[in-house]
Formats: structure tokens, sequence, C-alpha cells
């Protein structure tokens, strides 16, 4: 048996506080299509969600021994990697003949470092269907070359050896889709709270790849060219999560969903002739969008959308290469506002060439427009984004540790800055933006049965505890 593992990560290392259920958690769909690729070349595998399901390494290794895995692949972020690694010891303690495989963005970003801890059998970077049923195929039969699988690292003679063949998926229809049958409970997965409406909710990924050239992205897995499921397969994906798997509600989490205005017509096209009607919430940019597109959308389900606007400074927004104004960011939020669309806007303290001044821009050009949400996180320079390059030129960055690599805690202080100013704005904005009647009415009209009630109260006291504790770090 072939098991995918997305390891255990608590609130506590993923926010730097205990922030409880606020965060949420949603289905991690990269496994889940390995699986369904795996199946289409006639593998069977088992997926073990840990940090969805609250599983410590020795509830893994139960599951493991239960289900007599062959080889375990491990995917991880770089915030959730120190965790990959003990999971790897362990399954390595204790099942020492399983051949153990990492992948996922920080496998992508830091490939010989990841392999040089000594903790993984094999490492496969980028997009991972294709080698990784290559490599489970070579594994189980011992058929074949290693060296015909690509994006594949891999020990030979104790050296480290990277594939000289990349591979990246064309045909994206060519993908099923994403084996959620093998998920054993969808309740355990829900979205941050006051991001849906109702339950349960199923999250789609529609594209791979994002064109634009925003310096603390990391494109490492699926890189900067857009691919595109067709909208006939979207449709399919859309009808067979609504009948089969009863969602009510749906989270597209394309990088830049509605980028494709045409194909976005035709999915809903479709959907409409079969009589399909949902509601949906979804990412994009302010620079993608027209007053005419929104209303579209709206008409046809959305209710929330999440903005990218990083700063409240033209400058800094430039030196980021964002790629939009300020002047976008008002009209769209203005249009959204118009058309009843609630809107989160993420924001980032500490670019690096943020200073108090231009924080405090931020905080003003956040308080001046009409969203519904506020995302504020600190700046942090991810290995492989062109930020990590330039981040010791413009002030002290400590990555001692990569878990602290987490958006909360300031690991990247810029020079005109301070950890403590950093925290600082980071907590006005929180407090000044949530203690506005217009938002909490807001807050409000997102209730709709006695447990939102109950969760509403829940994540506020979590929320102000987190404001509290930032204000005072």
């Amino acid at each position: 048996m072939i098991t995918l593992i997305n390891p255990y990560i608590s609130s506590m290392e993923r926010y730097g506080k205990n922030i409880g259920d606020i965060g949420g958690h949603q289905m991690p769909l990269g496994i889940f299509y390995l699986a369904s690729y795996l199946r289409k070349d006639g593998i069977s595998s088992m997926v073990i969600d840990a940090e969805a399901r609250n599983l410590v390494h020795e509830e893994v290794i139960e599951e493991l021994i239960s289900n007599k895995s062959e080889i375990v692949g491990i995917t991880s972020t770089t915030v959730a990697f120190k965790n990959a690694r003990s999971l790897a010891k362990t399954i390595r303690a204790e099942l020492p003949d399983v051949k153990i495989i990492v992948g996922g963005p920080h496998m992508s970003a830091m490939p010989e470092a990841t392999m040089k801890t000594g903790d993984f059998d094999y490492g496969i970077i980028k997009e991972g269907e294709i080698p990784f049923s290559l490599l489970c195929k070579f594994l189980l039969s011992d058929e074949g070359s290693l060296d015909d699988i690509p994006n594949l690292y891999y020990f030979k003679d104790n050296e480290l050896v990277k594939s000289a063949k990349t591979v990246v998926i064309e045909d994206m229809d060519s993908i099923p889709f994403p084996a959620r049958d093998l998920c054993p409970d969808y309740n355990v997965y829900t979205p941050p709270v006051g991001a849906y409406k109702q339950r349960p909710v199923m999250n789609i990924i529609t594209s791979r790849g994002c064109p634009y050239q925003c310096i603390f992205c990391d494109n490492n897995t699926f890189g900067r060219k857009t691919r595109f499921f067709s909208a006939e397969y979207v449709f399919n994906e859309i009808k067979e999560v609504i009948t089969k798997y009863h969602a009510r509600e749906i989270a597209f989490l394309d990088d830049t969903f509605v980028i494709d205005k045409e194909r976005l017509y035709r999915i809903f096209e479709l959907l409409n002739n079969e009589g399909i009607h949902f509601s949906w919430t979804c990412m994009t940019r302010v620079n993608n969008i027209t007053f005419d597109l929104l209303k579209f959308m709206k008409d046809n389900g959305c209710w929330q959308i999440r903005f990218g606007i990083e700063s409240g400074s033209q400058e800094v927004l430039d030196f980021i290469k964002k790629g939009i104004t300020l002047e976008q960011v008002r009209k769209a939020t203005q249009w959204c506002k118009e058309l009843n669309i609630m809107t989160t806007g993420f924001l980032m303290f500490g670019h690096h060439i943020d200073t108090e001044k231009t924080l405090e821009e931020t905080v003003a050009f956040a308080l001046s427009l009409p969203l519904t949400d506020v995302v504020a996180t600190i700046n942090t320079p991810i290995p492989g984004t062109e930020s990590y390059r330039l981040a010791r030129q413009y002030g002290t960055y400590d990555e001692k540790d990569w878990c602290s690599l987490n958006y909360w805690t300031p690991v990247f202080v810029p020079k005109n800055l301070t950890r403590e100013k950093l925290i600082q704005k980071q907590a006005e904005l929180y407090k000044k933006f949530y203690m506005r009647p217009r938002v909490i009415l807001n807050q409000l009209k997102k209730i709709r049965s006695m447990s939102a009630v109950r969760m509403l109260i829940k994540n506020a006291i979590l929320g102000l505890k987190f404001t509290l504790n930032r204000k005072n770090a």
C-alpha cells in the first residue's frame, strides 16, 4: 500500500499563537490529486491528513502498520517541515523497510537542503503526479531506471543525484479529479471562520500557476505560466462535488480564478443549463475585474472575494512587483460594496522598504476601504522567492528555525523598523478595523445558526486574545 500524508501542525506552530479554529482546515488537494493519478495508473493508495485529524506520529504509525504501507509520501510546506522531518524519523525507526518520499512547496523551494537532512529516501520537486507515479511503479516492481523519472532527487553511492529531466502537465484535463472518496470524514474540513455561508464546503482548484511577478510569492511548484482545466472539466468536477459529496458551497482556491473570463462565463453557462446553483467564494486580483464581471459573479452565486492588497503605499506595491494600484483597490472594493459582495483584504507589514510612514499608510488605507474583513500578516521571505534573495540586503533575517516562517512571527525586519513596531501595527490594524460598528454589523450578518453564534463568540474571544498578545509581545 502507498500512503500519502499531510503531517500534523498545530495552530500554535502555524500562526505563532493558539488561535483555535479561526484558521480552519481545508482539504490538501495536492495529495488527493496524487492519489487519483496513482489510481489512474492502476495503483492503490490511501491518504492520512494528520493535520485535520489531529493525529500524532504514533497514531500515523498505527495506520501505516494496519494498512501494510510499503511507500510513504509526505507533503510539506516550509512552516510544517520540522514536523515532516520528525514524522519521517519516526517512520524510519518504527518501519525501517518503508520508503519515504518528500514533496510539496518546501522540497520544491529547497531541494538540496531538504534531501541533505538525510530523513528522506527520495524527493520530488514541482508538479508531482507523473514523477510520483513513475517512482512508485519503480519501487514496487524494480523495473526501469531512476534516471528516467523526472523532477526527482535521490541518493546514489551516498551522493545526491538530481534528475536531468523535468515534466509539466500541459493537458490539465488528463489529471483525474482529486480522490475525495479517500477522505474518511469531510467534517474535519471547514474554511476559516467567516469564509463560508453553509456547510459542507468543498474547495476546488481550476488552474495551476500564476503569471504575476510578486516577489513574496513562491512559484516553485507550478511556475509563472497559468495552465487551466477546461470549462467542461471544471463543470463536471463541480457537478460531482455537489451530487456525490453533497457540497452546498464551493471555495475556488486558484490564485487568480477570474483571469480567463471567457472560461468563467462558459463554466456558469454549463452549470445554468443543468440547473446547478450554489454559493461560492474565490480569490482574485483587483486588476482582473470589472463592475460587469463582478455583477455576473454575484448573479451566479459569488458572495465573498479575497483580494491581495498587501500595502497602502504605492511605492511599496511597485517594489514588491504587485502590479496593481491603490486606485484599482479602491474601485474593486467599492464595486463589491455596491453589489453586496463581502470582501477580505490581505495585507502585510514589513516589506523590504517599509518605514513607519508606510505602515501608517497601510493602516489608514485599509480603514478607508469598504472591506468586510482583513487578514494582516508579517512579511516572511520564504526560501525560493525573490523576497528571500533580497532579505539580507534590506534588513535582518533570522531563519534559524524554518517552522518560524509562519507569516505571523517577524523573522525579517526591514532596516528602518523594529520587530516590536511590526507587531504593534499589526495589532493596531486588527483593533481599529474590527471595533467599528459597520464591521461588527457585517460580522453579525454572517450568523445563520446557533452553531455559527457559538463559533463567532469562540473565535471573537480567541481573536481578542491574539490581538492582545501581539500588542504585548
